[in-house]
C-alpha cells in the first residue's frame, strides 16, 4: 500500500468512464485508490457511482452551460477556484485535467490551442481565441504550478516549444494505460475485418481510411470495413461508391470488436494520444496509423506501422496488407494502470517535498 502526507484532489468536469480523457481520470483515480492513496474528485457532473471507500466525490452545485465551450470552461474554472479557496486550499495535492487556476499538477490530454491555431491569423482577435489562449497559458505557467504532465511525446514537444516558461516543470510523458491484457493473438485468427474507431471521424481520418480500404480491396476483395463511433446517418453518404463490404456500427464500446478484427486503421490528422491504438495492440491487433497520433512514437515494427498523411494511398494500402498478412505476435505497447498510479505517486511525493 502507498501513503501520502496529503490526499490528492483530481479536477475534471465529468467524472466517469464516458470518454477518452474522462476514462483516463476514472481509471487513474481508481488505480491510485487501490494502492492506498486517499483520492478526492471535484467535478461538475458525476456520471457513475463509485464503489471504492478511498475515493470521495465532490460535485459542484453551480449550473454550467455546455456551449460555447470556451465560456463553459471559464465558468467551470471559476467555480473550481471558489470551491478550493472556500474549503481548505492547503489540504490537498491538486491535480487538474482541465483549464483551471488552483492546481499544483496538470495533465495535458489534448493538442495545444497555441499550436493548432497559431497560423490562423484571422482568429487572433476573436474572444474565443483570446480566452482559450489565456486559459491554456494560465494552466501551465501559473505561479502555483509545480508539474505539467503531457500524455504523449507529441504534446511534450508542443509544450516545450510553446511555453519556454515551463523549464524543469515540464515532466516526461505519462502515457495513458489500458485495462485490456494481451491474452490472445488476433493476428493469427481467420479474420478479414478492418476496424476504424472514432466519434470525431473527420479528425480521425475516416475519409482517408475509406480511400485506403477501397484501394486495398483490389488485392484483398474479401475484406470488411467496420466503423465504430460516428452516427451512421452522418457518414452513410461517404460509402455510396465503395466496392467493399462494410458495417456502420455507431457509438459503442470498441473492446468486444477487437477479438473479431484483423487490423486497426487510424489515419488521424490530429490525435493527442490515441487510446484505441494502445487497446488494439493490447488485444493482439496490429495497427496502421498516422504520424500525427501522439502514440506514434511508441509504435514498433512488431506492433504496427506509422505513415505520413502525405504518403500516397498505395503506400497505406501496402502497409495494411503487410500487417494483415503478418504471422508474428503483436507487441503490446500499453502500460498498466497500476504502473501509471505508482508513477503518479512518485510525482506527488516530489510535489509536496
Amino acid at each position: 500500500m502507498t501513503s501520502l502526507d496529503l490526499p490528492v484532489l483530481h479536477i475534471v468536469k465529468r467524472y466517469g468512464p464516458v470518454g477518452g480523457m474522462e476514462r483516463y481520470v476514472w481509471e487513474l483515480t481508481h488505480a491510485l485508490a487501490n494502492i492506498g492513496v486517499e483520492v478526492h474528485v471535484l467535478c461538475q457532473e458525476y456520471c457513475e457511482p463509485v464503489e471504492n471507500d478511498m475515493i470521495q466525490v465532490h460535485q459542484l452545485n453551480h449550473p454550467n452551460i455546455e456551449k460555447p465551450r470556451w465560456l463553459s470552461m471559464l465558468l467551470f474554472s471559476r467555480h473550481v477556484s471558489n470551491w478550493v479557496n472556500t474549503t481548505q486550499p492547503n489540504a490537498y495535492i491538486i491535480h487538474s485535467h482541465e483549464r483551471c487556476a488552483v492546481h499544483h499538477i496538470t495533465t495535458f490530454h489534448s493538442g495545444l490551442f497555441n499550436q493548432t491555431n497559431k497560423k490562423k491569423y484571422w482568429k487572433l482577435f476573436s474572444i474565443r481565441t483570446q480566452t482559450w489562449k489565456y486559459l491554456e497559458k494560465r494552466e501551465v505557467c501559473g505561479a502555483q504550478v509545480q508539474c505539467v504532465l503531457p500524455n504523449s511525446d507529441l504534446i511534450f514537444d508542443q509544450l516545450k516549444e510553446a511555453y519556454p516558461c515551463l523549464g524543469n516543470r515540464l515532466h516526461s510523458p505519462t502515457f495513458p494505460a489500458t485495462h485490456i491484457s494481451n491474452t490472445s493473438n488476433n493476428t493469427l485468427k481467420d479474420s478479414n475485418i478492418i476496424l476504424f474507431v472514432g466519434k470525431e471521424w473527420k479528425r480521425k481520418g475516416l475519409e482517408k481510411a475509406i480511400e485506403i480500404v477501397q484501394h486495398l480491396s483490389t488485392t484483398k476483395p474479401d475484406i470488411e470495413f467496420w466503423v465504430l463511433g460516428p452516427d451512421p446517418k452522418e457518414i452513410n453518404g461517404l460509402f455510396n461508391k465503395v466496392a467493399f463490404q462494410y458495417k456502420l456500427l455507431g457509438w459503442q464500446n470498441a473492446e468486444p470488436f477487437f477479438s473479431k478484427a484483423r487490423l486497426l486503421l487510424h489515419p488521424a490528422s490530429n490525435e493527442a494520444y490515441g487510446m484505441v491504438i494502445a487497446e488494439a495492440t493490447a488485444s493482439g491487433i496490429p495497427v496502421v496509423i498516422s504520424d500525427l497520433c501522439g502514440i506514434a512514437s511508441r509504435i514498433t515494427p512488431t506492433s504496427g506501422k506509422v505513415l505520413s498523411l502525405n504518403d500516397n494511398v498505395t503506400s497505406w494500402a501496402i502497409a495494411c496488407a503487410n500487417e494483415i498478412d503478418r504471422i508474428t505476435k503483436v507487441e503490446d505497447i500499453s502500460v498498466s494502470w497500476e504502473a501509471s498510479a505508482q508513477l503518479h505517486v512518485s510525482i506527488y511525493k516530489k510535489t509536496i517535498m
